[in-house]
C-alpha cells in the first residue's frame, strides 16, 4: 500500500513538474497569422477553398489502407506458426497471394508511380 502510494505521489510530481517546465520554457513570441493558422495536407485554408485534389494522393492513401488491413490478417497467424494446421497454411497463402496480386495489378496499371 505504501508503495503504490508513494508510486503514485512520484508519478504526479513528475507530472506537475513537466507542466511547470512547458508553463515556463513556452515562447511567447509574435503571432503570425500564417503560422497559426490550421494547415492540413498542403492545403492553406487562408486562400481559395476550391483547390483541385490530387487523386494520386488519395489512390495512395486507398492502396495503403487496403493492404494495412490485409496484413492484419496475416500477423494473428504468426502466433500459430509452431502449430498451424493446414487451414491455417493454405488461408495464410491465399491472403499473401491477394496482396501480391493486388500489389502487380496496381503496378500495372501506373499507381505506384508517383512522378508521372
Amino acid at each position: 500500500m505504501i508503495f503504490i502510494s508513494l508510486t503514485s505521489f512520484f508519478a504526479l510530481l513528475v507530472g506537475f513538474g513537466l507542466l511547470l517546465a512547458i508553463f515556463f520554457l513556452q515562447y511567447h513570441g509574435k503571432q503570425i497569422k500564417d503560422k497559426s493558422s490550421p494547415f492540413e495536407c498542403g492545403f492553406s485554408l487562408v486562400k481559395a477553398t476550391r483547390v483541385p485534389f490530387s487523386t494520386r494522393y488519395f489512390l495512395l492513401t486507398v492502396i495503403f489502407l487496403v493492404f494495412d488491413i490485409e496484413l492484419v490478417l496475416l500477423f494473428p497467424l504468426m502466433n500459430f506458426a509452431s502449430n498451424l494446421s493446414l487451414f491455417f497454411f493454405i488461408f495464410s497463402i491465399i491472403i499473401f497471394f491477394i496482396l501480391l496480386l493486388g500489389v502487380i495489378i496496381e503496378w500495372k496499371e501506373g499507381a505506384l508511380n508517383w512522378m508521372t
